[in-house]
């Protein structure tokens, strides 16, 4: 794939109730701020830029970078979405080289406002559950089945497999990219056809078989009492949604290793389209 075919790109949903949400817009620059139907939209300006930079893409890089960069995103997208649809949208914004920037969109799937900003991520069933205060009036501790206010849905669990191939690191794992034949491949292996299948597929480094993350998800697994996903030291990407978490503290960064994991343990997938949805690993 020559330089000239290659692209840099993000995914992103486009949903009206995010116009509703003031935390969706927190980051942006005062100037700027105003309600918005795309979600966490600076942290998915900032991942393309970056890439642009460590390709050394100066004028693509230019074209979206600080206040007026980030301005000029958000008018190709507002040119290109029907702003007024009631329909959730998967976009797909794509900078090319000569810094041109390309839209593209298709329906998404129904989510919650706790699947886009959960106020934690809850630990698994099985795990010692928070104790609570009796001062504050509350019960001493949660059961399996209870759910705190703000917490995502737990019902109808993505299958999370991994990989039986390992993958070596490189800057298109590191990086979102239109070259993505590796991420094909291991969705091929495990046997996902459709994008809609509840079905995603960890990427498995060659170094030491760290998890990376998943095909399309940043990925979090329940470690020494705290939910842990990958660094990006282990060869994948800086995602939007693993960025926000760790922002939020819902979660550490740590190696989790493809040993590590267990037939049937909760975990957490998340992405810039579909927010945060709960797994379970399946080994067979």
């Amino acid at each position: 794939m020559t330089v000239q075919d290659l692209k840099l790109y993000t995914s992103l949903r486009y949903d009206p109730l995010l116009t509703s949400l003031s935390i969706n817009t927190e980051s942006w620059d005062e100037q700027l701020k105003e309600p918005s139907p795309f979600y966490i939209l600076t942290h998915h300006r900032d991942r393309i830029l970056q890439a642009a930079d460590h390709f050394g893409w100066t004028k693509a890089a230019d074209s979206i970078r600080g206040s007026d960069g980030f301005a000029h995103l958000l008018k190709k997208l507002t040119e290109s979405i029907d702003t007024k649809s009631p329909t959730p949208l998967r976009i797909r914004v794509l900078l090319s080289h000569d810094g041109s920037i390309g839209v593209e969109s298709s329906p998404a799937a129904p989510v919650t406002e706790t699947n886009l900003f959960p106020k934690r991520i809850p630990p698994p069933k099985a795990s010692p559950q928070m104790k609570v205060s009796p001062l504050t009036g509350g019960a001493l501790t949660l059961g399996n089945d209870d759910a705190v206010h703000g917490d995502p849905p737990m019902t109808g669990a993505w299958d999370v497999i991994p990989d039986s191939v390992r993958t070596k690191p490189s800057p298109y794992t590191s990086y979102k990219t239109t070259n993505r034949d590796m991420y094909g491949a291991a969705r091929e292996r495990v046997g996902i056809k459709d994008m809609m299948e509840k079905r995603e597929v960890l990427i498995v480094s060659e170094k030491d078989g760290d998890i990376m993350e998943g095909s399309l998800t940043s990925v979090f697994f329940w470690r020494n009492g705290k939910w842990t996903t990958p660094p990006v030291s282990s060869g994948g990407q800086v995602g939007t949604t693993r960025r926000w978490a760790l922002a939020k503290g819902l979660c550490v960064e740590g190696v989790v290793t493809v040993d590590s994991l267990k037939d049937g343990e909760e975990c957490w997938i998340s992405n810039g389209v579909r927010g945060f949805q709960w797994g379970k690993v399946k080994l067979s």
